[in-house]
């Protein structure tokens, strides 16, 4: 106990310590502060503003380093700059007193490992890594534990830190590999075969598939925020079958496309339509939500689409 309020104590005299730190960021940019991390956003269409302004703010923050008695040590800095693909990778150099920093292809932050074109490749291979030591576990002990003990151990260790971040990759090329050994730990805690099927045992253990966990956070995502999007009905009068819809946007970026946005609101307009009545009570939309995809282990984003599909 006294660590931890020491540790609240450090924490909170270094916020005071920063607190002005926002104040260096122009109007144009933003700076967003949680906990001891600090983000700088900067936005510009034209590439050579944009190198020009990402100096201008560099240098502002190093002085303010520097007022603060601050240095920044350059040989532990590092910038990432995401594009779509490695064929078109722009190139920024970014510089304080001749010292430049260095560019990077992949970063850690706030929990999620994040590649330079956003495969999320780097991420799924660090969250396999801790799967595959909790599959080891499970399997050690699945004969002197029971289910019940087993399921605790899946939730602790495996789903909470599938769970996290998934309506940012969860629609990943590579999240198929993540979904292939958690079918391989549901066998274990089952006590199946590495051939036998999972579906009727995700439901029977009340566990969601990754598919399932991820269309359940995305659009509990949408629905929290359902004031980000705009309903067909808020576009057009008509009493049509789909006017309660959300209404997609027309991205160019597949990326974006892919997003949690736009797969929000896919995933949410293909819900059963009692579903959607129930969004105004949050905590019963979600107990019940959650209760769908207890009851339907979806394998793929596509086997939900069609389901939502022939419901319409």
């Amino acid at each position: 106990m006294e660590c931890l309020k020491d540790q609240f104590l450090v924490l909170s005299f270094f916020l005071l310590y920063i607190n002005d730190l926002p104040s260096i960021v122009t109007k144009e940019n933003n700076v967003v502060l949680y906990a001891d991390d600090a983000s700088f956003v900067i936005t510009n269409t034209d590439r050579a503003d944009f190198n020009t302004h990402i100096n201008v703010l560099f240098n502002d923050i190093n002085n303010w380093f520097e007022s603060n008695l601050l240095n920044l040590n350059f040989t532990k800095t590092y910038y990432l700059e995401f594009s779509p693909s490695k064929r078109h990778k722009p190139h920024t150099l970014i510089q304080h007193n001749s010292k430049y920093v260095s560019n990077a292809t992949q970063t850690n932050f706030l929990g999620l490992s994040l590649d330079d074109t956003l495969t999320w490749n780097y991420h799924t291979e660090s969250l396999m890594k801790k799967m595959s030591a909790a599959s080891y576990a499970l399997r050690q002990v699945k004969y002197t534990l029971s289910t019940d003990s087993l399921k605790l151990i899946y939730f602790a260790h495996v789903q909470s830190i599938m769970n996290y971040g998934v309506i940012f990759w969860g629609n990943s090329p590579s999240a198929k590999k993540v979904f292939i050994l958690q079918k391989k730990i549901i066998r274990i805690i089952a006590n199946i075969g590495m051939r036998d099927s999972c579906r009727e045992i995700f439901k029977n253990l009340q566990i969601m598939t990754l598919y399932s966990l991820y269309a359940y956070s995305i659009i509990l995502f949408v629905v929290k925020n359902k004031h980000l999007f705009t309903v067909n009905n808020e576009i057009h009068k008509y009493n049509t079958r789909n006017n309660k819809n959300l209404h997609p946007a027309l991205p160019n970026l597949t990326k974006f496309i892919k997003g949690p946005c736009m797969s929000g609101i896919k995933a949410y307009n293909h819900l059963p339509q009692y579903l959607k009545t129930l969004d105004q009570n949050s905590s019963y939309f979600r107990s019940s939500l959650k209760c769908f995809f207890y009851q339907h282990p979806f394998y793929t984003m596509e086997e939900y689409y069609e389901y939502g599909a022939n419901l319409l």
